[in-house]
Order: C-alpha cells, then structure tokens, then sequence
C-alpha cells in the first residue's frame, strides 16, 4: 500500500524486545508487503546488525540513527522529516512500535476511515494488549487469558474476532496520520518536547484540536473494525531518569500551549483528572 509509510523509533531493550520486534515486523509484512518503513535507530543493535536482522522482512526499510536513544519525539521527528521531504507523495503516516503484531487487513480499514472521513487528521485501530484489556472500550477488564504469540495464525484469526462495527472516541498507538494534516501541525516540536518521553501524544492531540478549531470539539478516534495487539504499552518506562523525562516534557507542554491547552486535553481526555490537576497546581503558582 504505497500511499502509506510507516515509521518505527526502533529501541530494543534485551533479547525479548528483539523476538517481539522480529513478530512485529513479520506481521507488518504479511499486513504490507513491500510497504515502506522509516526507521531510526536508538539500540541497542547497531546499524550494521540491525540492517542484517532487516533483510528478513520483505519490506522497503530506510535507516537514520546511529544507535543512540534520542528519545520517541525526536526519533519520530527525524522520520517524519524524511518523508516530507523526501517522499512528499505520501498520503498516510504510520506511528508503529516494536512491540505490535498485526492482522492481514489492518491498515485497509484505517486508510478507508480517513479516506471516508475527510475532517478526521488521524485515526487509531482498538488494541489488544499484553494483559488481555481490549483497549479503548475494556480498560481494566482482562477480556483474554491467552494470549499465544507463537502462533501467529491463531493470533490473526484472534484479532479478526475481536473487531466492530464501530467507532469509538479514545487514543492508542498505532496512529494513522492523514500526511498533509500531520505536516500542518508540524508533528512534534521538539523545541518544547526536550525530555526523551512523555507527553508527546498530547502535544500532538492539542496541536491537530486547534488546527480543526476548538468549536468542533475534535477528539480523537479509534476504528474498532480492526484490532492490534500492543503488548506492553509502556516500553520505555523501564528506562532510567524517565521520570525526569516525563517532567521535562510536561514542562514544555506547557510552556507551548499554556493552562489553555491543558483544559482541552481535559477535554480529550474527560474520564482522566491527571491534566486538571496538573491545571489546579498551576493556578496556585498565579
């Protein structure tokens, strides 16, 4: 599906990220064969050991990074950047992560959401995750006990079974970008987004709620007629100063969109009091 281009910050931690990266791309073959992936390369394989491991998969890789984590905004940025100008054709943008596995025609109904929605920037798949929640109608409920990802025909078939014919307001990666939308929000501003996680989907939300006007109440959106499977939603927490991490960037969250952005996340985010009070610590300081 050449319309579309994933990108991968590529951060293996151990020898068990490796076998669910390995799982994750087979799966994205089977998905898009031949589809192109923008990749950047943060460790812990180096890039010569990483493009070996490549060649596995039939699909059009391009590389940038040298095996250093620079963290997941600037990682994305340098993707994002890459294809806006080297490949300006592209329609869609992929946010994919090493930890996924993908069903056959996942992508197929999130191109035909954005291409039958034309308002919507962005759209998201539901997830299962590795504690068996279907995300983002079942958080906090185990709906699957086992989960065997070995077995990649029954995961397939699994991940079918688990699909609607409906659309849900929620977040979860994988994302689809619609391109043109994702480059008039400028992607992440690294500028603000300094730390090497945290808050960078939020600061996206904001940006693309503001690019289609806060009178439409813009929220994101999740097509339950396909289903992914994240297995750890939270990879990079396990790496160390995270939480200094997650303090600098929420510092420059605020420092781009002010308590004004905050209330609209509030707003995304309703059932999650985490921004408000975030808002009601920064109105103490007035």
């Amino acid at each position: 599906m050449d319309q579309v281009v994933h990108t991968i910050p590529f951060l293996v931690r151990n020898q068990n990220d490796l076998e669910l990266a390995k799982m994750c791309l087979g799966s994205l073959t089977q998905s898009d064969p031949n589809g192109i992936v923008v990749l950047y390369n943060q460790g812990i394989l180096n890039n010569g050991e990483l493009e070996f491991l490549l060649k596995n998969f039939n699909l059009r890789f391009i590389v940038l990074g040298k095996a250093v984590n620079i963290g997941i905004s600037q990682g994305r940025m340098a993707c994002f950047q890459y294809i806006w100008t080297q490949l300006p054709d592209t329609k869609f943008i992929s946010e994919v992560h090493v930890d996924m596995f993908f069903p056959k025609d996942w992508l197929a109904e999130l191109v035909r959401f954005l291409e039958d929605n034309n308002d919507e920037p962005m759209v998201c798949p539901g997830i299962l995750t590795s504690r068996g929640e279907l995300h983002p109608e079942e958080k906090e409920r185990t709906i699957i006990t086992d989960i065997p990802l070995s077995n990649q025909e029954y995961m397939y078939n699994m991940l079918i079974n688990l699909t609607y014919e409906k659309v849900l307001e929620g977040f979860v990666h994988p994302v689809l970008h619609r391109a043109e939308a994702l480059l008039a929000v400028g992607g992440y501003d690294t500028r603000f987004l300094q730390g090497k996680q945290g808050y960078e989907d939020d600061s996206l939300l904001i940006g693309y709620r503001y690019y289609l006007g806060t009178k439409n109440n813009w929220k994101p959106k999740c097509c339950l007629k396909t289903r992914v499977y994240h297995a750890t939603l939270a990879q990079r927490t396990s790496l160390a100063d995270k939480n200094q991490d997650f303090e600098k960037n929420l510092k420059g969250l605020v420092y781009q969109y002010g308590i004004k952005g905050l209330m609209e996340l509030s707003s995304i985010y309703q059932e999650n009091s985490h921004f408000r009070e975030v808002i009601v610590q920064l109105l103490k300081q007035i």
